[in-house]
């Protein structure tokens, strides 16, 4: 199997993945919120809602090789063939790097864009943030969701570097130990 082999199923696993977890906890929310206002002045921040999630599942499933060009995963490895009987720590690392950079991204993607919306929602009308109780506080999970992406955009583009740290920091405690 070859490196970008790999991550095409990573990166197709991760879109699957991806649109279910929306789905799932989302689409309650959505349509509780529909139905229990009279004026349904939701329904067309549904219909985006589901065309952002089906643009970005294909976008994942159907693109990835563009994706692998664009985040250049890869590059960083010291072969092209991935042997699994040939594993070595480094290669190990950098693979759980990119998985968590990916569970990342996935994960608060629709946090991401939910809480915006509300973001910008509470700042043009006042009775939407009373029905839905959205406040102050729920902007830490705006700010989470954030940081979250930031940081598995830099787990995604940056893992060599990343895995060459976390092995040196190992060596240093295991020879301390």
């Amino acid at each position: 199997m070859t490196k970008k082999d790999l991550f095409r199923i990573i990166i197709k696993l991760a879109g699957i993945y991806w649109l279910i977890t929306t789905m799932y906890n989302q689409l309650p929310f959505l349509f509780s919120a529909i139905f229990s206002r009279t004026d349904y002045s939701l329904i067309p921040y549904t219909i985006g809602f589901f065309l952002i999630c089906f643009v970005v599942f294909i976008l994942l499933v159907f693109y990835t090789d563009k994706i692998i060009r664009w985040l250049k995963l890869d590059r960083g490895f010291d072969e092209d063939r991935i042997e699994f009987s040939n594993f070595n720590m480094g290669n190990i690392v950098k693979l759980a790097l990119i998985i968590v950079g990916c569970m990342l991204i996935v994960n608060f993607i629709p946090t991401f864009i939910v809480q915006t919306y509300y973001y910008v929602k509470i700042h043009i009308s006042t009775d939407l943030a009373d029905s839905f109780g959205y406040t102050y506080q729920n902007g830490n999970q705006w700010a989470l969701s954030i940081i979250s992406l930031i940081l598995g955009y830099i787990l995604l583009t940056n893992y060599p570097a990343l895995s060459k740290f976390i092995l040196k920091i190992t060596q240093k405690k295991e020879e301390v130990q």
